[in-house]
Protein backbone atom coordinates (compact mmCIF):
# COMPACT_ATOMS: atom_id res chain seq x y z
CA UNK A 1 0.00 0.00 0.00
CA UNK A 2 2.64 2.29 0.97
CA UNK A 3 4.93 1.31 -1.97
CA UNK A 4 2.18 2.38 -4.19
CA UNK A 5 1.72 5.75 -2.68
CA UNK A 6 -1.05 5.31 -0.28
CA UNK A 7 -0.62 6.35 3.36
CA UNK A 8 -2.43 4.18 6.07
CA UNK A 9 -5.26 6.40 8.05
CA UNK A 10 -6.31 5.50 11.50
CA UNK A 11 -9.12 3.49 10.45
CA UNK A 12 -6.59 1.11 8.29
CA UNK A 13 -4.60 0.65 11.78
CA UNK A 14 -6.99 0.11 13.58
CA UNK A 15 -8.49 -2.97 11.56
CA UNK A 16 -5.12 -4.68 11.23
CA UNK A 17 -4.25 -4.16 15.06
CA UNK A 18 -7.63 -5.59 15.42
CA UNK A 19 -7.57 -8.36 13.29
CA UNK A 20 -4.20 -9.39 14.34
CA UNK A 21 -5.16 -9.68 18.41
CA UNK A 22 -8.24 -11.60 17.48
CA UNK A 23 -5.28 -14.00 15.94
CA UNK A 24 -3.37 -13.86 18.72
CA UNK A 25 -0.40 -12.69 17.14
CA UNK A 26 0.05 -9.69 19.58
CA UNK A 27 3.80 -9.20 18.63
CA UNK A 28 2.50 -8.10 15.52
CA UNK A 29 -0.26 -6.09 16.05
CA UNK A 30 2.30 -4.08 18.73
CA UNK A 31 4.55 -3.68 15.61
CA UNK A 32 1.43 -2.16 13.44
CA UNK A 33 0.76 0.28 16.87
CA UNK A 34 4.60 1.68 16.47
CA UNK A 35 4.13 2.49 12.72
CA UNK A 36 1.15 4.22 13.25
CA UNK A 37 2.91 6.34 15.92
CA UNK A 38 5.91 6.78 13.92
CA UNK A 39 3.24 8.53 11.08
CA UNK A 40 2.05 10.85 13.88
CA UNK A 41 -1.39 8.94 14.65
CA UNK A 42 -2.76 8.39 17.92
CA UNK A 43 -4.09 4.97 19.00
CA UNK A 44 -7.97 5.14 19.68
CA UNK A 45 -10.66 3.34 22.16
CA UNK A 46 -11.43 0.99 19.55
CA UNK A 47 -7.28 0.39 19.04
CA UNK A 48 -6.95 -0.14 22.87
CA UNK A 49 -9.70 -2.25 22.73
CA UNK A 50 -8.59 -5.19 20.96
CA UNK A 51 -5.00 -4.77 22.58
CA UNK A 52 -6.62 -5.30 26.05
CA UNK A 53 -9.35 -8.18 24.68
CA UNK A 54 -6.02 -10.08 23.18
CA UNK A 55 -3.61 -9.58 25.90
CA UNK A 56 -6.71 -10.95 28.03
CA UNK A 57 -7.13 -13.79 25.73
CA UNK A 58 -3.79 -14.75 25.53
CA UNK A 59 -4.20 -14.69 29.65
CA UNK A 60 -1.35 -12.44 29.91
CA UNK A 61 -3.29 -10.13 32.19
CA UNK A 62 -0.47 -7.97 33.63
CA UNK A 63 0.07 -6.55 30.14
CA UNK A 64 -3.26 -6.04 29.27
CA UNK A 65 -3.75 -4.07 32.61
CA UNK A 66 -0.85 -1.86 31.30
CA UNK A 67 -2.03 -0.98 28.29
CA UNK A 68 -5.21 0.29 30.00
CA UNK A 69 -3.28 2.40 32.45
CA UNK A 70 -1.76 3.68 29.71
CA UNK A 71 -4.81 4.54 27.93
CA UNK A 72 -6.23 5.94 30.58
CA UNK A 73 -2.95 8.23 30.89
CA UNK A 74 -3.87 9.51 27.94
CA UNK A 75 -7.38 10.76 28.63
CA UNK A 76 -9.64 7.96 27.09
CA UNK A 77 -12.93 6.97 28.46
CA UNK A 78 -13.50 3.45 27.80
CA UNK A 79 -17.13 3.26 26.47
CA UNK A 80 -19.65 -0.15 26.93
CA UNK A 81 -17.41 -2.56 24.76
CA UNK A 82 -14.54 -1.64 26.55
CA UNK A 83 -15.51 -2.03 30.02
CA UNK A 84 -16.98 -5.52 29.22
CA UNK A 85 -13.94 -6.47 28.01
CA UNK A 86 -12.19 -5.69 31.59
CA UNK A 87 -15.33 -7.32 33.17
CA UNK A 88 -14.25 -10.32 31.36
CA UNK A 89 -10.65 -10.43 31.59
CA UNK A 90 -11.01 -9.56 35.52
CA UNK A 91 -13.32 -12.78 35.76
CA UNK A 92 -11.04 -14.72 34.02
CA UNK A 93 -8.41 -14.24 36.33
CA UNK A 94 -10.62 -15.56 39.08
CA UNK A 95 -11.46 -11.25 40.30
CA UNK A 96 -14.56 -11.65 40.06
CA UNK A 97 -15.04 -8.97 42.98
CA UNK A 98 -13.37 -6.45 41.52
CA UNK A 99 -15.40 -6.91 37.98
CA UNK A 100 -18.51 -6.66 40.11
CA UNK A 101 -16.83 -2.94 41.14
CA UNK A 102 -16.25 -2.07 37.52
CA UNK A 103 -19.69 -2.71 36.79
CA UNK A 104 -20.80 -0.57 39.21
CA UNK A 105 -17.91 2.21 38.31
CA UNK A 106 -19.22 2.29 34.56
CA UNK A 107 -23.26 2.73 36.12
CA UNK A 108 -22.05 5.74 38.23
CA UNK A 109 -20.41 7.52 34.80
CA UNK A 110 -23.54 7.11 32.82
CA UNK A 111 -23.10 3.95 30.62
CA UNK A 112 -25.76 1.20 30.77
CA UNK A 113 -24.38 -1.87 30.64
CA UNK A 114 -25.51 -4.22 27.78
CA UNK A 115 -26.82 -8.27 27.93
CA UNK A 116 -23.06 -8.95 26.60
CA UNK A 117 -21.80 -7.30 29.93
CA UNK A 118 -24.47 -8.21 32.37
CA UNK A 119 -23.69 -12.07 31.21
CA UNK A 120 -19.89 -11.58 31.67
CA UNK A 121 -20.54 -11.04 35.49
CA UNK A 122 -22.80 -13.74 35.72
CA UNK A 123 -20.75 -16.25 33.95
CA UNK A 124 -17.89 -15.15 36.30
CA UNK A 125 -19.67 -15.61 39.30
CA UNK A 126 -20.49 -19.33 38.22
CA UNK A 127 -17.03 -20.10 37.63
CA UNK A 128 -15.46 -19.32 40.90
CA UNK A 129 -18.72 -21.20 42.91
CA UNK A 130 -20.84 -18.21 43.40
CA UNK A 131 -23.58 -20.05 41.59
CA UNK A 132 -26.41 -18.05 44.18
CA UNK A 133 -25.09 -14.93 43.63
CA UNK A 134 -25.24 -15.09 40.03
CA UNK A 135 -29.07 -16.11 40.26
CA UNK A 136 -29.52 -13.09 42.28
CA UNK A 137 -28.16 -10.58 39.52
CA UNK A 138 -30.28 -12.46 36.95
CA UNK A 139 -33.12 -11.85 38.82
CA UNK A 140 -32.42 -8.81 39.75
CA UNK A 141 -32.14 -7.17 36.18
CA UNK A 142 -34.45 -9.69 34.86
CA UNK A 143 -37.21 -7.99 37.35
CA UNK A 144 -36.18 -3.94 37.70
CA UNK A 145 -34.78 -3.56 33.90
CA UNK A 146 -37.02 -6.56 31.63
CA UNK A 147 -33.62 -8.27 30.95
CA UNK A 148 -34.36 -11.34 29.39
CA UNK A 149 -31.46 -12.84 27.57
CA UNK A 150 -30.86 -16.51 26.31
CA UNK A 151 -27.46 -16.25 26.56
CA UNK A 152 -27.71 -15.56 30.44
CA UNK A 153 -30.48 -18.46 30.66
CA UNK A 154 -27.97 -21.00 29.34
CA UNK A 155 -25.17 -19.74 31.62
CA UNK A 156 -27.31 -20.48 34.41
CA UNK A 157 -28.37 -24.08 32.86
CA UNK A 158 -24.99 -24.80 32.16
CA UNK A 159 -23.57 -23.95 35.62
CA UNK A 160 -26.46 -26.04 36.81
CA UNK A 161 -25.95 -28.96 35.12
CA UNK A 162 -22.26 -29.09 35.93
CA UNK A 163 -23.18 -29.29 39.68
CA UNK A 164 -25.36 -32.24 38.88
CA UNK A 165 -28.73 -30.04 39.33
CA UNK A 166 -30.52 -31.35 35.96
CA UNK A 167 -33.95 -30.72 37.80
CA UNK A 168 -33.14 -27.02 38.64
CA UNK A 169 -31.63 -26.45 35.70
CA UNK A 170 -34.99 -28.22 33.64
CA UNK A 171 -36.94 -25.30 35.95
CA UNK A 172 -35.36 -22.78 34.37
CA UNK A 173 -35.28 -23.86 30.95
CA UNK A 174 -39.13 -24.37 31.15
CA UNK A 175 -39.27 -21.04 32.27
CA UNK A 176 -38.33 -19.25 29.70
CA UNK A 177 -40.33 -19.37 26.89
CA UNK A 178 -43.16 -18.20 29.27
CA UNK A 179 -40.62 -14.80 29.38
CA UNK A 180 -40.39 -14.75 25.62
CA UNK A 181 -37.11 -15.94 25.53
CA UNK A 182 -36.50 -19.03 23.40
CA UNK A 183 -33.38 -21.74 24.12
CA UNK A 184 -30.83 -21.62 21.92
CA UNK A 185 -28.92 -24.76 20.18
CA UNK A 186 -26.38 -24.33 23.20
CA UNK A 187 -29.18 -23.77 25.78
CA UNK A 188 -30.89 -27.49 24.90
CA UNK A 189 -27.54 -29.29 24.62
CA UNK A 190 -26.22 -28.13 27.59
CA UNK A 191 -29.45 -29.05 29.63
CA UNK A 192 -29.36 -32.41 27.43
CA UNK A 193 -25.73 -33.19 28.88
CA UNK A 194 -27.41 -32.39 32.14
CA UNK A 195 -30.13 -34.76 32.07
CA UNK A 196 -27.97 -37.50 30.44
CA UNK A 197 -25.39 -37.20 33.66
CA UNK A 198 -27.75 -37.41 35.96
CA UNK A 199 -29.47 -40.26 34.11
CA UNK A 200 -32.30 -39.30 33.10
CA UNK A 201 -32.09 -40.60 29.35
CA UNK A 202 -35.70 -40.58 28.51
CA UNK A 203 -36.30 -36.67 29.36
CA UNK A 204 -33.18 -36.25 27.12
CA UNK A 205 -34.76 -37.52 24.41
CA UNK A 206 -38.10 -35.59 24.89
CA UNK A 207 -36.06 -32.71 24.72
CA UNK A 208 -34.98 -33.46 21.51
CA UNK A 209 -37.89 -34.41 20.21
CA UNK A 210 -38.95 -31.09 21.77
CA UNK A 211 -36.50 -29.28 19.72
CA UNK A 212 -37.44 -30.74 16.34
CA UNK A 213 -40.84 -29.88 17.20
CA UNK A 214 -39.96 -26.59 17.88
CA UNK A 215 -42.25 -23.46 18.72
CA UNK A 216 -44.80 -24.39 16.12
CA UNK A 217 -46.19 -27.91 17.42
CA UNK A 218 -49.76 -27.15 16.02
CA UNK A 219 -47.97 -27.01 12.56
CA UNK A 220 -45.85 -30.65 12.67
CA UNK A 221 -49.27 -31.45 14.49
CA UNK A 222 -51.55 -30.79 11.53
CA UNK A 223 -49.18 -32.26 8.92
CA UNK A 224 -49.04 -35.09 11.20
CA UNK A 225 -52.41 -35.80 10.19
CA UNK A 226 -53.86 -37.71 6.52
CA UNK A 227 -52.19 -40.20 4.41
CA UNK A 228 -49.05 -37.96 3.82
CA UNK A 229 -47.72 -37.78 7.14
CA UNK A 230 -45.20 -35.43 8.10
CA UNK A 231 -43.63 -36.29 11.62
CA UNK A 232 -40.44 -34.87 11.79
CA UNK A 233 -38.11 -31.99 10.33
CA UNK A 234 -36.57 -35.02 7.44
CA UNK A 235 -40.51 -35.45 6.66
CA UNK A 236 -41.03 -31.93 6.57
CA UNK A 237 -38.25 -30.70 4.11
CA UNK A 238 -39.41 -33.81 1.47
CA UNK A 239 -42.63 -32.55 1.72
CA UNK A 240 -41.62 -28.76 1.00
CA UNK A 241 -39.51 -30.77 -2.13
CA UNK A 242 -42.71 -32.37 -3.06
CA UNK A 243 -44.70 -29.04 -3.44
CA UNK A 244 -42.19 -27.07 -5.52
CA UNK A 245 -42.10 -30.21 -7.95
CA UNK A 246 -45.95 -29.76 -7.95
CA UNK A 247 -45.90 -26.17 -8.76
CA UNK A 248 -47.20 -25.04 -5.53
CA UNK A 249 -44.57 -22.62 -4.97
CA UNK A 250 -46.45 -20.28 -2.83
CA UNK A 251 -47.95 -22.79 -0.58
CA UNK A 252 -44.42 -24.56 -0.16
CA UNK A 253 -43.03 -20.16 0.70
CA UNK A 254 -45.68 -20.37 3.55
CA UNK A 255 -44.93 -23.72 5.13
CA UNK A 256 -40.93 -22.97 4.89
CA UNK A 257 -41.81 -19.35 6.89
CA UNK A 258 -43.66 -21.31 9.20
CA UNK A 259 -40.93 -23.85 9.37
CA UNK A 260 -37.97 -20.80 9.77
CA UNK A 261 -39.59 -19.92 13.29
CA UNK A 262 -40.72 -23.52 14.34
CA UNK A 263 -37.35 -23.84 16.60
CA UNK A 264 -34.12 -24.68 17.07
CA UNK A 265 -32.77 -27.82 15.04
CA UNK A 266 -30.38 -30.26 16.45
CA UNK A 267 -27.05 -30.60 15.65
CA UNK A 268 -24.11 -32.80 15.37
CA UNK A 269 -23.51 -31.75 19.80
CA UNK A 270 -26.60 -32.64 20.45
CA UNK A 271 -26.43 -36.14 18.97
CA UNK A 272 -23.14 -36.63 20.57
CA UNK A 273 -24.82 -35.65 23.66
CA UNK A 274 -27.44 -37.83 23.77
CA UNK A 275 -24.93 -40.78 22.09
CA UNK A 276 -22.87 -40.03 24.68
CA UNK A 277 -25.32 -40.27 27.62
CA UNK A 278 -26.72 -43.57 25.80
CA UNK A 279 -23.48 -45.42 25.84
CA UNK A 280 -22.68 -44.73 29.40
CA UNK A 281 -25.78 -46.24 30.19
CA UNK A 282 -24.91 -49.25 28.09
CA UNK A 283 -27.87 -48.70 25.97
CA UNK A 284 -25.60 -49.21 23.05
CA UNK A 285 -28.71 -50.06 20.70
CA UNK A 286 -30.12 -46.91 21.50
CA UNK A 287 -26.86 -44.93 20.61
CA UNK A 288 -26.57 -47.15 17.51
CA UNK A 289 -29.93 -46.27 16.23
CA UNK A 290 -29.46 -41.91 17.45
CA UNK A 291 -26.21 -42.70 15.15
CA UNK A 292 -28.49 -43.46 12.21
CA UNK A 293 -31.09 -40.90 12.90
CA UNK A 294 -28.48 -38.18 12.68
CA UNK A 295 -27.16 -39.02 9.29
CA UNK A 296 -30.90 -39.74 7.76
CA UNK A 297 -31.55 -36.15 9.10
CA UNK A 298 -28.05 -34.92 6.84
CA UNK A 299 -25.78 -34.43 9.71
CA UNK A 300 -21.84 -35.94 9.60
CA UNK A 301 -20.74 -38.11 12.32
CA UNK A 302 -17.79 -35.88 13.62
CA UNK A 303 -14.64 -37.89 15.31
CA UNK A 304 -16.12 -37.26 18.81
CA UNK A 305 -19.57 -39.24 17.57
CA UNK A 306 -16.79 -42.08 16.48
CA UNK A 307 -15.17 -41.95 19.33
CA UNK A 308 -17.69 -42.13 21.50
CA UNK A 309 -19.45 -45.19 19.72
CA UNK A 310 -16.17 -47.41 19.78
CA UNK A 311 -15.57 -46.79 23.80
CA UNK A 312 -19.54 -47.76 23.85
CA UNK A 313 -19.32 -50.71 22.55
CA UNK A 314 -15.87 -51.98 23.90
CA UNK A 315 -17.88 -51.63 26.95
CA UNK A 316 -20.60 -54.00 26.37
CA UNK A 317 -18.18 -56.42 24.72
CA UNK A 318 -19.01 -55.82 21.05
CA UNK A 319 -15.30 -55.38 19.66
CA UNK A 320 -15.98 -55.94 16.14
CA UNK A 321 -18.90 -53.90 15.89
CA UNK A 322 -16.14 -51.35 17.17
CA UNK A 323 -13.75 -51.84 14.76
CA UNK A 324 -16.74 -51.74 12.01
CA UNK A 325 -17.74 -48.01 13.29
CA UNK A 326 -13.65 -47.39 13.24
CA UNK A 327 -14.35 -48.77 9.22
CA UNK A 328 -17.17 -46.72 8.43
CA UNK A 329 -15.28 -43.47 9.87
CA UNK A 330 -12.39 -44.09 7.45
CA UNK A 331 -14.79 -44.67 4.55
CA UNK A 332 -16.69 -41.81 5.34
CA UNK A 333 -13.75 -39.55 4.96
CA UNK A 334 -13.67 -38.56 8.57
CA UNK A 335 -9.89 -38.19 9.85
CA UNK A 336 -9.86 -40.19 12.94
CA UNK A 337 -8.85 -37.83 15.98
CA UNK A 338 -6.37 -39.27 18.49
CA UNK A 339 -9.03 -39.69 20.93
CA UNK A 340 -10.55 -42.45 18.52
CA UNK A 341 -6.96 -43.99 18.59
CA UNK A 342 -6.80 -43.45 22.42
CA UNK A 343 -10.25 -45.79 22.83
CA UNK A 344 -9.21 -48.26 20.40
CA UNK A 345 -5.55 -48.79 21.78
CA UNK A 346 -7.13 -48.99 25.55
CA UNK A 347 -9.52 -51.06 25.00
CA UNK A 348 -7.59 -53.41 22.86
CA UNK A 349 -4.64 -53.47 25.45
CA UNK A 350 -6.96 -54.75 28.15
CA UNK A 351 -7.43 -57.72 26.07
CA UNK A 352 -3.57 -58.34 25.92
CA UNK A 353 -3.56 -57.31 22.22
CA UNK A 354 -0.43 -54.72 22.62
CA UNK A 355 1.08 -55.36 19.28
CA UNK A 356 -2.25 -54.45 17.71
CA UNK A 357 -2.49 -51.52 19.69
CA UNK A 358 1.15 -50.51 18.57
CA UNK A 359 0.03 -50.71 15.32
CA UNK A 360 -2.82 -48.46 15.85
CA UNK A 361 -0.67 -46.02 16.85
CA UNK A 362 1.96 -46.04 14.14
CA UNK A 363 -1.29 -45.78 11.55
CA UNK A 364 -2.47 -42.66 13.32
CA UNK A 365 1.23 -41.08 12.85
CA UNK A 366 1.27 -41.90 9.45
CA UNK A 367 -2.15 -39.84 8.78
CA UNK A 368 -0.32 -36.93 10.94
CA UNK A 369 1.10 -34.48 7.87
CA UNK A 370 4.72 -34.23 7.37
CA UNK A 371 5.39 -37.73 9.19
CA UNK A 372 7.83 -39.92 6.91
CA UNK A 373 6.30 -43.83 5.97
CA UNK A 374 9.60 -44.76 6.00
CA UNK A 375 10.76 -43.82 9.48
CA UNK A 376 6.99 -44.97 11.16
CA UNK A 377 7.84 -48.71 9.10
CA UNK A 378 11.59 -48.71 10.33
CA UNK A 379 10.20 -48.07 14.05
CA UNK A 380 7.50 -51.09 13.45
CA UNK A 381 10.26 -53.31 12.30
CA UNK A 382 12.11 -52.63 15.46
CA UNK A 383 9.00 -53.31 17.10
CA UNK A 384 8.37 -56.83 15.89
CA UNK A 385 12.03 -57.58 16.12
CA UNK A 386 11.02 -57.33 20.18
CA UNK A 387 13.77 -54.32 20.07
CA UNK A 388 11.31 -52.08 22.11
CA UNK A 389 13.55 -49.64 23.62
CA UNK A 390 14.98 -48.85 20.59
CA UNK A 391 11.44 -48.44 18.52
CA UNK A 392 10.10 -45.89 21.47
CA UNK A 393 13.24 -44.37 21.55
CA UNK A 394 12.38 -43.59 17.96
CA UNK A 395 9.25 -42.98 18.36
CA UNK A 396 10.17 -39.96 21.17
CA UNK A 397 12.52 -39.00 18.49
CA UNK A 398 9.74 -38.60 16.14
CA UNK A 399 7.39 -36.75 18.48
CA UNK A 400 10.61 -34.06 19.69
CA UNK A 401 11.11 -33.49 16.11
CA UNK A 402 7.89 -32.51 15.26
CA UNK A 403 7.14 -31.04 18.99
CA UNK A 404 4.26 -33.29 19.03
CA UNK A 405 4.81 -35.11 22.34
CA UNK A 406 1.59 -36.55 24.20
CA UNK A 407 2.37 -39.01 27.07
CA UNK A 408 -0.79 -40.75 26.55
CA UNK A 409 0.10 -43.04 23.85
CA UNK A 410 3.37 -44.38 25.97
CA UNK A 411 1.00 -44.64 28.87
CA UNK A 412 -1.52 -46.95 27.25
CA UNK A 413 0.99 -49.17 26.07
CA UNK A 414 2.90 -49.24 28.68
CA UNK A 415 0.42 -50.19 31.08
CA UNK A 416 -0.87 -52.42 28.61
CA UNK A 417 2.03 -54.48 28.64
CA UNK A 418 1.92 -54.57 32.02
CA UNK A 419 -1.62 -56.08 31.79
CA UNK A 420 -0.50 -58.62 29.29
CA UNK A 421 1.90 -59.83 31.81
CA UNK A 422 5.17 -58.80 29.94
CA UNK A 423 6.63 -56.75 32.43
CA UNK A 424 10.20 -55.87 31.04
CA UNK A 425 8.88 -54.55 27.93
CA UNK A 426 6.75 -52.35 30.19
CA UNK A 427 9.94 -51.28 32.00
CA UNK A 428 11.93 -50.54 28.90
CA UNK A 429 9.25 -48.05 27.93
CA UNK A 430 9.39 -46.40 31.63
CA UNK A 431 13.50 -46.22 31.71
CA UNK A 432 13.47 -44.82 28.11
CA UNK A 433 10.88 -41.90 29.04
CA UNK A 434 13.04 -41.20 32.34
CA UNK A 435 15.55 -40.84 30.32
CA UNK A 436 14.05 -38.20 28.22
CA UNK A 437 13.21 -36.61 31.56
CA UNK A 438 9.45 -37.17 31.04
CA UNK A 439 7.48 -37.52 34.12
CA UNK A 440 5.88 -40.81 34.13
CA UNK A 441 1.98 -41.07 35.55
CA UNK A 442 0.95 -42.56 38.66
CA UNK A 443 -1.41 -45.20 37.08
CA UNK A 444 1.69 -46.29 34.76
CA UNK A 445 3.91 -46.43 38.12
CA UNK A 446 1.04 -48.77 40.28
CA UNK A 447 0.82 -50.96 37.43
CA UNK A 448 4.67 -51.02 37.26
CA UNK A 449 5.36 -51.72 41.22
CA UNK A 450 2.14 -54.29 40.92
CA UNK A 451 3.72 -56.31 38.19
CA UNK A 452 7.03 -56.24 39.31
CA UNK A 453 6.19 -57.20 42.58
CA UNK A 454 3.85 -60.34 41.24
CA UNK A 455 7.47 -61.75 39.14
CA UNK A 456 10.05 -60.95 42.39
CA UNK A 457 11.62 -58.22 40.95
CA UNK A 458 11.65 -56.24 43.80
CA UNK A 459 14.55 -54.64 43.70
CA UNK A 460 12.68 -52.86 40.38
CA UNK A 461 9.43 -52.69 42.29
CA UNK A 462 11.41 -50.88 45.15
CA UNK A 463 12.68 -48.36 41.96
CA UNK A 464 9.49 -47.39 41.21
CA UNK A 465 7.95 -46.71 44.45
CA UNK A 466 10.96 -44.88 45.30
CA UNK A 467 10.58 -42.58 42.10
CA UNK A 468 7.15 -42.23 42.97
CA UNK A 469 8.12 -40.96 46.36
CA UNK A 470 10.78 -38.46 44.50
CA UNK A 471 8.21 -36.81 42.58
CA UNK A 472 5.71 -36.51 45.30
CA UNK A 473 3.04 -39.12 43.51
CA UNK A 474 0.89 -40.42 46.54
CA UNK A 475 -0.76 -43.70 45.35
CA UNK A 476 -3.08 -45.60 47.11
CA UNK A 477 -2.34 -47.16 50.62
CA UNK A 478 -3.23 -50.63 49.46
CA UNK A 479 -0.41 -50.70 46.79
CA UNK A 480 2.40 -49.58 49.23
CA UNK A 481 1.08 -51.64 51.81
CA UNK A 482 0.88 -54.68 49.45
CA UNK A 483 4.68 -53.86 48.73
CA UNK A 484 5.82 -53.38 52.41
CA UNK A 485 4.03 -56.71 53.12
CA UNK A 486 6.31 -58.94 49.70
CA UNK A 487 9.62 -56.90 51.15
CA UNK A 488 8.79 -57.79 55.04
CA UNK A 489 9.10 -61.47 53.92
CA UNK A 490 12.63 -61.83 51.99
CA UNK A 491 13.73 -57.81 52.38
CA UNK A 492 12.74 -56.73 55.41
CA UNK A 493 15.72 -53.84 56.07
CA UNK A 494 14.44 -52.47 52.56
CA UNK A 495 11.44 -52.26 54.16
CA UNK A 496 11.91 -50.03 57.13
CA UNK A 497 14.25 -48.41 55.44
CA UNK A 498 10.94 -47.74 53.30
CA UNK A 499 8.44 -46.26 56.24
CA UNK A 500 9.58 -43.43 57.74
CA UNK A 501 9.94 -41.55 53.48
CA UNK A 502 6.68 -43.52 53.29
CA UNK A 503 5.30 -41.18 56.64
CA UNK A 504 7.19 -37.85 55.50
CA UNK A 505 5.29 -38.43 52.07
CA UNK A 506 2.06 -38.53 53.95
CA UNK A 507 1.13 -41.63 54.24
CA UNK A 508 -1.02 -43.17 56.84
CA UNK A 509 0.33 -46.93 57.50
CA UNK A 510 -0.97 -50.04 59.42
CA UNK A 511 -0.06 -49.77 62.56
CA UNK A 512 -0.03 -53.64 63.29
CA UNK A 513 1.58 -53.92 60.14
CA UNK A 514 4.26 -51.78 60.66
CA UNK A 515 5.06 -54.22 64.36
CA UNK A 516 5.21 -57.38 61.86
CA UNK A 517 7.96 -55.63 60.29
Amino acid sequence: MKERGFQPDLICYSVLINGYCKLGRLEEAISFLRLLERDGLALGIKGYSSLIAGFFSARRYNEAHAWYGRMFKKGIVPDVVLYTILIRGLSSEGRVGEAAKMLGEMIQIGLVPDAVCYNEIIKGLCDVGLLDRARSLQLEISEHQGFHNVCTHTIIICDLCKRGMAEKAQEIFNKMEKLGCFPSIVTFNALMDGLCKAGKLEEAHLLLYKMEIGRSPSLFFRLSQGSDQVLDSVALQKKVEQMCEAGQLLDAYKLLIQLAGSGVMPDIVTYNVLINGFCKASNINGALKLFKDMQNKGLSPNPVTYGTLIDGLFRVGREEDAFKIHKHMLKHGCEPSFEVYRALMTWLCRKKRVSQAFSLYLEYLKNLRGREDNSINALEECFVRGEVEQAFRGLLELDFRFRDFALAPYTILLIGFCQAEKVNEALLIFTVLDKFNININPASCVYLIRGLSENGRLDDAVNIFVYTLDKGFKLKSSVCEQLLKILSQDKKECAIDLVPRMKSAGYCLNGLFLQNT
